[in-house]
C-alpha cells in the first residue's frame, strides 16, 4: 500500500476505478484499493468509468479483481477460484478464463483446498509453499500431513524431497496394534461420520468428550455451501 500511495502522489491514478450508481452515490466495483491510495495521497478526484452491472456480475469482477493481486497468499487466490465456481457455478475453465491464467493454475489452486486446515494455515503464512504443499495431498490423513509438514519445514526440504518422503510414507504399511475394548464404538461413530457425509455432501467430524458427550462438526468453503447446508437441515426438520 506505501508503494501504491507513492505511487499515486507521482503519477496519479493510472488506471480507472470502475463504479456502479446507486442513487446520487456511486459503488466501487473494482479499484477499493486505488481510492484508499488516492484519499491517502491527498487527491480530491480519481478517474472512473461507470457501468450498470448487476449485483452478481459486481459481485463476480470485485473476486476477479481481487484474484489478481500479486499478494494474495495461496489459499486466499484458492478460495477465491472457489468462490467464483461455487456461488456463480462457474467451471474451471470459465475461471481460468476470466481470471487471465491457465486451466492448470486454477486446477493446482484448488487442490490446496484438499489439505487439513493445520497445513492450509500454513501455506497462507508462507511458513510452507504451495509447491511443498500440493506434495502432501496423497496423504490422506490429516495427522500425517501436518507431522510431514512440520518436518518439511524443520528440515527444509526441497520440493522433490518432500515429493520422496510422502513417498516413502505412503509406501510404509502400519503396524499392527492390538484391539483396544473401544474399537466398537470408534467403527460406530466412523460409520455415523460417514453417514453424515453422504447426507450433507460435505465432510463431516466427531469429536468425543467422553462415552456420552461430544461434538459434531460440518465443514464448509463457501457462504453458498453453507446455505446448502442449512437449506438442507431445515428441510429434514419440516419432515
Amino acid at each position: 500500500m506505501k508503494e501504491l500511495v507513492e505511487s499515486v502522489r507521482q503519477y496519479g491514478i493510472l488506471q480507472p476505478l470502475l463504479v456502479k450508481r446507486e442513487g446520487e452515490n456511486y459503488r466501487i466495483i473494482a479499484g477499493e484499493r486505488r481510492f484508499r491510495a488516492a484519499k491517502e495521497a491527498g487527491l480530491k478526484e480519481v478517474p472512473v468509468i461507470i457501468r450498470d452491472y448487476s449485483s452478481q456480475q459486481a459481485a463476480e469482477i470485485s473476486i476477479i479483481e481481487n484474484v489478481q493481486r500479486a499478494d494474495l497468499n495461496p489459499m486466499e487466490e484458492a478460495m477465491a477460484y472457489q468462490m467464483l465456481i461455487d456461488d456463480y457455478g462457474l467451471k474451471q475453465e470459465e475461471v481460468a478464463e476470466k481470471v487471465n491464467k491457465n486451466r492448470t493454475t486454477v486446477t493446482n489452486a484448488l487442490r490446496l483446498l484438499k489439505l487439513c486446515p493445520e497445513v492450509q494455515k500454513m501455506t497462507a503464512s508462507g511458513v510452507l509453499s504451495a509447491g511443498h504443499a500440493r506434495t502432501l495431498l496423497p496423504l490422506a490423513s490429516a495427522v500425517v500431513q501436518k507431522k510431514t509438514a512440520d518436518l518439511v519445514v524443520e528440515r527444509g526440504l526441497s520440493v522433490r524431497e518432500t515429493e520422496r518422503l510422502v513417498k516413502q510414507q505412503a509406501a510404509e504399511k502400519p503396524a499392527p496394534r492390538k484391539p483396544a475394548e473401544n474399537d466398537a464404538a470408534n467403527l460406530y461413530y466412523e460409520d455415523s461420520a460417514e453417514k453424515m457425509q453422504s447426507i450433507l455432501g460435505t465432510k463431516v467430524y466427531i469429536r468425543r468428550r467422553d462415552r456420552k458427550k461430544g461434538r459434531i462438526e460440518i465443514d464448509y468453503y463457501s457462504t453458498a455451501e453453507l446455505e446448502r447446508i442449512m437449506e438442507l437441515i431445515c428441510s429434514i426438520q419440516s419432515q
